[in-house]
């Protein structure tokens, strides 16, 4: 038994530093630059699934006004220029820079969300 308890350990160890192996992790794919190359993205099926975190405070007291029926047209209200997100008061919320508050407070988005919404006002913030 004792021997069985040795061998099963020098096994164990044998099998465990064999599976210490990593791969080389991949190279970062390059950013998509040209708008060609980028899927459009939809307001109704893209962009207002994204607001469902943001309903519990821009439901008509806090602006914008982020419920589905209303945040369309309250967000090109002063909120969006279509075409420019970097001129844009949402996009920069959602990277906290210029003097504008980093929205939801305390927790920035995922890359791929705020690269939605990017992409969303570049395309020129349709209503699709």
């Amino acid at each position: 038994m004792k021997k069985f308890v040795q061998v099963s350990f020098i096994l164990g160890l044998f099998l465990g530093m064999n599976s210490c192996y990593y791969d080389a992790f991949p190279e970062e794919l390059e950013s998509i630059d040209d708008n060609d190359d980028i899927i459009e993205v939809s307001y109704q099926g893209d962009i207002i699934p994204l607001w469902s975190q943001c309903v519990g405070c821009h439901k008509g007291d806090e602006p914008p006004d982020l419920r589905d029926n209303v945040s369309y047209e309250d967000l090109l209200n002063g909120y969006v220029v279509p075409g420019d997100a970097e001129a844009s008061i949402l996009y920069k919320s959602l990277l906290g820079i210029d003097g504008v508050s980093l929205m939801p407070p305390g927790s920035k988005w995922p890359d791929s969300k705020i690269n939605l919404v990017k992409n969303w006002i570049d395309q020129g913030a349709k209503d699709n």
